[in-house]
């Protein structure tokens, strides 16, 4: 395949991505077949992505609100596209009563949450990265950039385990009948020219299985077919890359910090593709939107909402401390109003800092 010339490092990943996807539309049929030869345990190397992906496009980036909401019809078009495009959708659990009564789980938390997203991404970027058998802590390391040999303790195992297995039970069905007619290449993210412009299936198809890595036993699973979400991604070009190095950030990998992170790599992402249109109101990210995604809610006690946000900032400030040593943006500042932390302004290469007055902290 012949390359343009003057893409940058996001758009070639998109090329690799989109051969590597082509390679893959047989895969189904080979797992099919080597289903039928494969040992209860198989034995596997631990190998983490350099390069990792996050879905970008509406579906993904609502997915924890269609939950159990039956059929949603949603608006795709670009913010200046002339034309109404929609897209439907569903989300819902295949066997809620099964994942609670073989996990034990779920029996309270029945929502799809953005750390089980970003677990869906990590997976979808082992497999696109050549790896089809891995454990939790394998998905952990991946969406934190730890190295192979970095621990990963039981509770989050634990917590990635669970969200796995809610992937795997989580059905989603969708037809973009409509939307196929101005995105063409969705016609083909199964292989070759669809029956139908939909597919449904679960968000992950896997199979639960016993492994053994350096010796040991372990249980992990076993990727059957490509995850249509991701290819439905990436047939529209939505989706991200970034160094698995960027993930690393120097705080503690608890649940809500890896959604927080994985929520500035999208913004700031989306503010570098823009770099020569966005104004500089529009690299400003809001700390009221922070403190939702970081589910901190006002039923709280007072003093607890402080110390949630205390911390959440505290880790914020490490994480953009450490983007800026790695040079993906030039610096960051806190902004203030009436000594309220309300905004963090993203420096990029071709701001000046002098264009407007400040209230930074």
């Amino acid at each position: 395949m012949s390359r343009p010339k003057n893409l940058d490092e996001q758009d070639l990943d998109l090329i690799r991505l989109t051969e590597i996807d082509h390679l893959l539309d047989d895969f189904e049929n080979q797992v099919v077949e080597t289903v039928k030869l494969e040992p209860e345990i198989v034995s596997i190397t631990s190998a983490l992505p350099a390069k990792v992906y996050k879905t970008n496009d509406k579906i993904s980036n609502s997915l924890p609100n269609l939950m159990g909401q039956g059929p949603q019809d949603l608006r795709i078009e670009g913010r200046d596209s002339p034309v109404e495009i929609t897209t439907r959708v569903t989300l819902s659990w295949e066997s809620l009563q099964s994942i609670s009564k073989d996990l034990q789980m779920l029996t309270e938390d029945q929502r799809f949450s953005l750390f089980d997203r970003s677990v869906f991404d990590a997976v979808c970027s082992l497999f696109y990265s050549g790896t089809i058998y891995f454990t939790a802590s394998t998905v952990f390391k991946t969406m934190t950039g730890k190295g192979s040999d970095a621990k990963v303790t039981e509770s989050q195992k634990k917590a990635v385990s669970e969200s796995i297995e809610k992937c795997r039970y989580c059905n989603i069905t969708v037809d973009f009948s409509q939307e196929s007619t101005y995105y063409p290449e969705l016609k083909h993210i199964n292989g070759g020219p669809a029956a139908s412009a939909s597919f449904s299936e679960n968000l992950l198809n896997l199979r639960r299985m016993t492994m053994v890595i350096n010796g040991k036993t372990v249980e992990g699973w076993k990727i059957l077919s490509k995850p249509m979400l991701f290819a439905y991604s990436l047939s529209k070009k939505q989706i991200m890359s970034f160094s698995s190095r960027l993930l690393n950030s120097p705080v503690s990998k608890k649940e809500d910090i890896i959604v927080i992170q994985d929520y500035l790599l999208r913004r700031i992402q989306q503010m570098r593709r823009r770099r020569q249109s966005t104004k500089r109101s529009d690299r400003t990210i809001l700390m009221e939107t922070i403190y939702k995604v970081a589910n901190i809610s006002k039923d709280f006690s007072l003093k607890v909402r402080q110390n949630k946000k205390r911390r959440l900032r505290d880790s914020i400030s490490e994480i953009l401390k450490y983007w800026t040593e790695m040079e993906f943006i030039d610096g960051f500042e806190f902004l203030s109003n009436n000594r309220e932390i309300e905004k963090i302004l993203i420096i990029l290469s071709d701001e000046k800092l002098d264009q407007e007055p400040l209230d930074p902290i």
